[in-house]
C-alpha cells in the first residue's frame, strides 16, 4: 500500500489501512474499501477518533474494531469474548499430541457430540454452574457419558485459568454424577471351549485362543510383531497397538509390558511359527495375519464380525464382545491358577492394583 496524504493512512486496490500505537505497539486496521477522497477523508476522522480514545485511556479496542484479531489480545477481559467452542479448540489444539490415538478420537467424539452441540455458543464470562446442572439434569445420555463431559469442560476452564484469562473454573462447583461401572463378564471355562470349537481351525482359532489365554487388548494383539517375541523366554513384548487401522503406541505408558506366556498361549505361536515358512515377503513381521490378504487385520472390527459373531452364535453360548477374552483371562489366573494379583495387574498393563480391584475384586483369593 502507498502512503496517502494523511499520516498513518495507506491506500491499496481495494483497501485502506490506518496505522496506530497502543500500548507500544505498532497497530494496523485494513477497512475493505476503494480509497476515494470521501473513503480516505472518513477513515482518517475515524483514525483521529481513536488516537483521541487512546490519549484520554477510554480506547476498547472491540468496540471500535470487532472483527479485528488484535481486538481479543489487547482485551482486558477476554472471557467477555470467547465462546465455549472457541476455549475448547484452544484446549484441544494444545493437548491431543500428548494423548493416546485412542483417546484422542473418543474425545474428539465427545466434543463434537455433546460440548460444542450444547454449550459451545455460550460466552465464557456467562457461562455459570447451573448451566451445567441443567443440563445434567435433563440430558439422555448415561451418567458416564455425563461425567465424561463435565471432564473436558473442566480441562478446557482450567486452561484460561492456567492462562489468567479467568479466575476460577465454575466445573469445580458441579458434583460429577454417581454411577456404578458395569461388572465385567468373562466366559466360564466351558463356555471359552465351546466358543474355540466353533471357530475355524487355523487362522481365526489360534487368533481367539491366543486372546483367551494372554488377555491382550484387541488392538495389542493385532499389533504383535515377531520382533517382539522371545520364544526362548516365553515372553512378548508389548509396544504397539493397531487402534482404527493406525498403527499406534499402547493403550498407556504403563500398557508398555513384557507379558510371560501361558503354555496355551506359547503353543499357538509356536504352531504359527511352523506355518511362517510358507507365507509370502511382505506383512509377515506381524504375528496374526488376515487369511484373505497374508497381512496383517486392517482393525479390530474385521476378525471379529469375519470369525467372533459367527462362532459364538454356533456355540450357543451367551453373546459377549471379544474384550471379553480379557475378563476370562483375568478371572481365571486369579482363581483356577491362583496367581498373585500384581502379577495378574502387570499381565494386563495395569501400573497398579486399582483397576484390577476395581473390575475383578470378586476372583482375588
Amino acid at each position: 500500500m502507498k502512503a496517502t496524504q494523511y499520516t498513518g493512512i495507506y491506500a491499496g486496490k481495494n483497501a485502506v489501512r490506518m496505522e496506530f500505537l497502543y500500548r507500544h505497539q505498532r497497530c494496523r486496521e485494513t477497512v475493505r474499501v476503494a480509497p476515494s477522497i470521501e473513503n480516505l477523508k472518513k477513515i482518517h476522522q475515524k483514525l483521529e477518533r481513536v488516537k483521541m480514545l487512546i490519549q484520554f485511556g477510554e480506547f476498547d479496542y472491540f468496540k471500535e474494531f470487532p472483527e479485528s484479531k488484535q481486538a481479543f489480545h489487547f482485551s482486558d477481559n477476554k472471557a467477555a469474548h470467547m465462546t465455549i467452542e472457541e476455549m475448547m479448540t484452544r484446549w484441544y489444539e494444545q493437548s491431543y499430541k500428548n494423548w493416546a490415538f485412542s483417546t484422542e478420537k473418543a474425545n474428539r467424539g465427545r466434543m463434537d457430540n455433546h460440548v460444542i452441540p450444547n454449550f459451545g455458543k455460550i460466552i465464557v464470562d456467562d457461562f455459570t454452574p447451573s448451566r451445567f446442572r441443567e443440563w445434567q439434569r435433563t440430558a439422555t445420555v448415561s451418567a458416564k457419558t455425563i461425567n465424561e463431559v463435565h471432564s473436558l469442560l473442566s480441562q478446557g476452564f482450567d486452561f484460561l485459568v492456567f492462562d489468567d484469562i479467568i479466575d476460577q473454573n465454575p466445573m469445580k462447583r458441579v458434583r460429577r454424577l454417581k454411577h456404578e461401572a458395569k461388572e465385567v463378564e468373562p466366559f466360564t471355562s466351558d463356555e471359552r471351549e465351546k466358543i474355540l470349537a466353533s471357530l475355524p481351525e487355523g487362522y481365526a482359532r489360534d487368533f481367539y485362543e491366543f486372546a483367551f489365554w494372554t488377555g491382550l487388548r484387541t488392538g495389542e494383539q493385532i499389533g504383535l510383531r515377531w520382533k517382539n517375541v522371545d520364544l526362548n523366554r516365553n515372553t512378548i513384548f508389548i509396544c504397539e497397538s493397531i487402534v482404527k487401522g493406525k498403527v499406534t503406541g499402547t493403550k498407556t505408558v504403563g500398557s508398555r509390558r513384557t507379558h510371560e506366556l501361558h503354555p496355551n498361549a506359547l503353543e499357538v505361536l509356536i504352531r504359527i511359527k511352523a506355518e511362517k515358512s510358507s507365507l509370502p515377503d511382505g506383512d509377515e513381521e506381524y504375528v496374526f495375519l488376515d487369511p484373505r490378504t497374508l497381512k496383517r487385520w486392517k482393525d479390530e472390527g474385521v476378525p471379529r464380525e469375519r470369525f467372533w459373531v459367527k462362532a459364538v452364535r454356533m456355540s450357543g453360548v451367551r453373546y459377549l464382545k471379544p474384550y471379553s477374552c480379557r475378563h476370562t483371562y483375568a478371572s481365571t489366573m486369579l482363581s483356577l491358577e491362583s496367581r498373585p494379583a500384581i502379577w495378574v495387574a502387570k499381565q494386563l498393563g495395569h501400573k497398579n492394583l486399582e483397576m484390577l480391584n476395581k473390575h475383578y475384586g470378586r476372583w482375588i483369593k
